[in-house]
């Protein structure tokens, strides 16, 4: 009889987005998310911390990546669904954000810049993500294309990034 050895758990990563928009407007940072570390434009969100519920992570990131103060959600926009080697199951959910106050300052040292643009223009700027599982869903949403709060099936493997369901 083999004894195996405890491995550790693996990393699980939720993340939350948030979606602020000022009239015809949608709010965005400049990050590196690129896949050789490019910057880019996309909404702002982060990883949700131990112990906290989706609402309060909504708030905590908001603030660190653009100094606002957001209210509760109003809607869900997305859910993300990726498998990868990395962050088995990682999960990322998207939420308008109807009330909020104060002026756009990024407090999180990555970020580089915060933003509100057209939405025409901002479509173009996150069409540039590299990453379908980042770009599709925000960018469907966004356009009107596809309905609030669809869930996108990724997986990620040998740099294959593979849409595995959608509804």
């Amino acid at each position: 009889m083999t004894i195996e050895e405890p491995q550790p758990p693996s990393p699980r990563a939720q993340l939350v987005i948030g979606i602020v928009r000022r009239g015809g407007e949608v709010l965005l940072v400049r990050e590196s998310l690129g896949v050789d570390g490019e910057v880019l434009w996309s909404l702002p969100g982060g990883g949700v911390e131990d112990g906290e519920l989706l609402h309060e992570a909504l708030r905590r990131e908001m603030r660190e990546e653009t100094g606002l103060l957001v209210g509760d959600p109003v809607r869900t926009a997305f859910l993300v669904n990726v498998d990868s080697r990395r962050y088995p199951s990682a999960l990322a959910v998207a939420f308008e954000v109807g009330v909020w106050s104060g002026s756009v300052r990024p407090e999180d040292g990555d970020i580089e810049q915060a933003a509100f643009f057209p939405l025409p223009d901002a479509l173009k700027l996150l069409g540039q993500l590299d990453s379908a599982a980042q770009r599709e869903p925000i960018v469907g949403y966004l356009s009107g294309e596809v309905a609030p709060g669809t869930t996108w099936l990724y997986r990620r493997r040998g740099g294959e990034e593979t849409l595995v369901a959608r509804w």
